[in-house]
């Protein structure tokens, strides 16, 4: 149940996500829990994805507790959970210049409150978005065009334009990549040799190039990721990532540089899928610029 409404919130439109507070957004930790779950990471990846936090926006990072542990416990573990959301941004390129404040205010105090359990929607950390003018030049990038057939399309598709202007791309700045071709339900990357040397070679020549690699699918219904008939699992899109990962560090690319995630059909690019070149549009693969 819980996987589920993981991905309900991810394909939430982003008024909705903001529907109770238009400048803050709430991620909840576990007990005693520091590190983000996998829930608040993909809340962060769905607010990047539909551009309502990207780099150049200035944000707060406010980390809380709840009434257990001792007052200097709760202050430190309050600062760690802020510190891990604010690593976890700066991998999207959203910069410490951008992050005005970061800093943990420990427990909130809550009097007619009592037990062992403690208050759940106390473990958290605030983002607090800045009220500036967003300016379509601090965006990220990602060059979009609507087929003319069809100029009513749910989502337009991304441009995937050519390999070698990657390099000029800015941080957090999005790339189809394109000629990426996988066998149906299959992570081989055999028949993209070709491709991925151009990725490898733009690399190699830009020595401080960081990038993710990510993942996404098509044509499933009810399941987080595609089936994948090489590992046997759940994870097409994970392993998809991960192959052309693994093919650039085997080239020789510093791993340090790289980073990959699966998002099965969290992010469709068309909502719902009605032809081949629907599904085509959500099949893909990204290269999103981390640092130049």
């Amino acid at each position: 149940m819980r996987r589920l409404l993981c991905i309900f919130i991810l394909l939430l439109p982003s008024s909705v996500l903001f529907a109770q507070n238009k400048d803050t957004v709430t991620l909840y930790f576990e007990l005693n829990e520091k590190v983000l779950n996998k829930h608040s990471q993909q809340k962060i990846d769905s607010l990047v994805y539909n551009d309502i936090l990207y780099p150049g926006e200035h944000i707060m990072i406010i980390g809380y507790a709840d009434y257990l542990g001792s007052g200097r416990y709760n202050e430190e573990l309050s600062q760690e959970r802020a510190k891990n959301v604010q690593a976890y941004l700066q991998q999207y390129g959203i910069s410490k210049e951008n992050i005005t404040l970061c800093i943990g205010k420990g427990e909130i105090e809550r009097p007619n409150i009592k037990g062992n359990e403690g208050y759940a929607a106390d473990r958290k950390v605030d983002i607090v978005i800045g009220k500036k003018q967003r300016s379509t030049s601090t965006k990220q990038k990602i060059v979009q065009t609507v087929p003319k057939s069809d100029s009513k399309a749910a989502a337009p598709q991304k441009h995937t334009g050519d390999l070698i202007d990657i390099a000029s791309y800015k941080p957090g700045e999005t790339f189809v990549l394109r000629n990426i071709y996988f066998p149906a339900e299959s992570h081989d990357i055999s028949g993209s040799r070709k491709t991925l040397d151009k990725l490898y070679n733009i690399l190699l020549s830009h020595p401080t190039l960081k990038i993710s690699i990510e993942g996404h699918v098509c044509c499933i219904n009810g399941y987080p990721d595609a089936y994948d008939i090489d590992s046997r699992d759940n994870n097409l899109s994970l392993n998809r990532a991960k192959a052309i990962y693994d093919y650039l560090v085997d080239r020789g690319i510093d791993a340090d540089r790289l980073k990959y995630y699966g998002f099965g059909k969290s992010k469709p690019i068309v909502a719902v899928e009605r032809t081949e070149d629907d599904a085509e549009r959500n099949r893909r693969v990204e290269i999103r610029i981390l640092e130049k």
